[in-house]
């Protein structure tokens, strides 16, 4: 399955407005897990992800979100705004940089540090 970015600023600022588990419009249950497991993975969020053994592939049966984390926080802060993402996101393609959390970070202390 392929990340996005776009997806993974939305799923925090929805747990950030307190809808942890609310699916996002237009995002089947899988694509909305997957993304669940890669901020618990990151260390945006703090949870738990339950992979089932027998289905040997890596769309978790369970992510269980609790909170968000400090970095976590610092990082929606930065993008939450929607003219801030599309600075960041325009810096980074401008620069021919692929949108990843380490270079989303990077943009971020660029621009607003």
């Amino acid at each position: 399955m392929k990340r996005d970015m776009d997806l993974i600023r939305q799923i925090l600022i929805n747990i950030q407005d307190g809808k942890r588990n609310v699916l996002i419009d237009g995002v089947d249950e899988d694509t909305f897990k997957y993304h669940q497991a890669l901020l618990v993975e990151t260390n945006l969020v703090d949870g738990n992800v339950l992979y089932n053994n027998q289905t040997g592939t890596d769309i978790p049966a369970t992510v269980m979100i609790k909170k968000i984390t400090w970095e976590g926080h610092d990082f929606i802060d930065a993008i939450q705004d929607e003219d801030s993402w599309a600075k960041v996101k325009s810096h980074l393609i401008e620069g021919g940089k692929i949108i990843t959390l380490e270079t989303i970070k990077m943009a971020i202390k660029q621009l607003f540090s």
